[in-house]
């Protein structure tokens, strides 16, 4: 959710384009978790744009925790305690702040040999509903984040194991373990599990065969300027668009709830 995009650059980004797809697709998803939770669509949707989020914590260069990130999980639990939601499971910025806390001392393990790799990856996917409890997507975040951590250093992997094989093997297996959780999470009639399931593959495909770090200088010539802002604001302030949206969304489904109960 969070990999850096240098703010002086001008010109649209691959980052930009990227996870202004997937701040669409979130703000759909939580449409449906706070005001249609009956109608499962709305989180089938949701379900595709998770991959960016955590592919893009392990496939960022750096493990920073910005003040802003601790700020963000903090109002955000916060919110839940004040409006008497649910504090646990903890928020998605929790997760991440965990996954960029843990990374690298799991992948320094994983990539000591494939079996380990293999170890883990099974341990990893056992423990993915448990600790849904605790925070949000759980140990699933951590599988996604290892993926995009996997794509980052491919090269790496060739000169380590003679090939990539792996990468794209433990696209299938994180894929297949996101897919089986969601199914018992959700329970999606026959269509919305296929949408889910067909558009999730997709999106790790994309980030698997074609994600790099690009500017698209000619693109950012042809589109209104106000596009461009809006593609910008989405690529590069996720944070805050999370946490204002959560927000806004959260006291609108609790005063609609109150207003019906009156």
């Amino acid at each position: 959710m969070l990999a850096k995009t240098s703010p002086y650059s001008n010109d649209i980004t691959s980052y930009d384009l990227l996870k202004s797809f997937a701040v669409i697709i979130m703000v759909i998803d939580h449409v449906g978790y706070y005001f249609f939770p009956d109608q499962e669509w709305w989180r089938a949707i949701g379900r595709i744009g998770f991959p960016v989020w955590f592919f893009l914590v392990g496939h960022a260069s750096g493990r920073d925790i910005p003040v802003k990130l601790w700020g963000g999980a903090l109002i955000l639990i916060l919110l839940d305690f004040i409006t008497g939601l649910a504090v646990f499971p903890f928020n998605a910025l929790v997760t991440i702040i965990l996954i960029r806390l843990l990374i690298d001392p799991v992948m320094k393990f994983c990539l000591k040999s494939k079996l380990n790799m293999w170890i883990a990856s099974i341990f990893l996917f056992i423990w993915a509903l448990p600790t849904m409890y605790l925070v949000e997507y759980g140990t699933l975040g951590l599988l996604t984040a290892m993926f995009g951590y996997l794509v980052r250093h491919r090269e790496m992997l060739k000169e380590k194991f003679g090939n990539d094989k792996l990468v794209f093997e433990f696209m299938l297996f994180a894929y297949g373990c996101f897919i089986l959780i969601m199914e018992i999470l959700f329970n999606f009639s026959l269509l919305p599990f296929l949408f889910m399931a067909g558009g999730t593959f997709c999106v790790r495909l994309y980030l698997y065969a074609y994600f790099q770090k690009e500017s698209y200088p000619a693109l950012t010539k042809k589109i209104f300027v106000p596009a461009k802002w809006l593609i910008q604001i989405m690529g590069r302030k996720t944070l805050e668009i999370y946490v204002i949206h959560i927000i806004i969304f959260q006291l609108l489904a609790l005063y609609v709830l109150h207003v019906t109960h009156l």
